[in-house]
Order: C-alpha cells, then structure tokens, then sequence
C-alpha cells in the first residue's frame, strides 16, 4: 500500500524547486521525521514552504463532480475509489495542510482529480523515497 502525501507548494517556492524537486523532498523529508520536540523550528519551515489548502471547499469539489460516479463514494471526510474493472483501491482524505492519498498502486485517479484544481501540487511518498510534480505525471489513469 502506498501512502502519499501531497502538498499544495506556494508559488515562489514552486517555482524555485521545479527543475530540482530533490531538494524539496528533502526539505520535506526531514520535516517529516522531526520529532515532537524538535519542531518548533520545523513548523515555521513548513508554513512557509506549503500554502495551507481549503479542505472544506475542496472536499465539495471533488464529492460534486464525482458523487455519481460508480467507483466514487464519501464516508465522512474520506473520498474512495473503488473500481472493480481496474481493480483501483484509493482513499483520499484533505487536510488542511496536507492531503493523504493511499493506493496499492503507484497511481491513482485521485491523480487525475487533483490535477484539475491545481498544478502546485508536490507529491512524497517517504516509506518508499519517491516525490514527483503531481504536474509531471505522465500517464494518468
């Protein structure tokens, strides 16, 4: 199971960190690990780096434009995909700094979906040492 997490970058940083994406995920990387009382500093860092998504609205974009699809369904604040033909399981939940994807495979249509609200997206997956620009995605499903 793959564990994504996905950060809506600001836009200078962006910028910045487009043809390096390396150093991003290493930022982030050490970020992530910090411990309990090492973070102090480490929020700061984040909150500057990440532009603070609005769970709200975009948990009512995605549950609008995909509520009647079959393979789609919302169980509080998780967004699921479900589909049986390409044997896609997918679970998407926002935060409001963050967005935690989980998929068995190494792409999701949540992919797609995100694709369309912005291109800021950065993605990590640190258990297996991959990031990406969601932006970069070749072959969406």
């Amino acid at each position: 199971m793959r564990k994504f997490y996905i950060f809506k970058v600001k836009k200078e940083y962006q910028n910045l960190y487009q043809k390096k994406p390396a150093n991003l995920y290493y930022i982030l990387k050490y970020l992530y690990y910090l411990k309990p009382g090492e973070s102090n500093c480490g929020i700061e860092l984040f909150f500057q780096l990440i532009q603070m998504i609005d769970k709200n609205e975009l948990n009512r974009k995605i549950f609008i434009k995909y509520h009647n699809k079959k393979v789609y369904s919302k169980v509080r604040e998780l967004h699921i995909i479900n589909d049986l033909y390409s044997d896609e399981i997918s679970t998407l939940k926002i935060k409001s700094s963050y967005i935690l994807l989980e998929s068995k495979y190494n792409t999701s249509s949540f992919f797609y979906i995100l694709l369309k609200e912005s291109d800021a997206f950065f993605i990590c997956d640190f258990e297996n040492q991959d990031y990406f620009w969601l932006s970069e995605v070749k072959t969406l499903v």
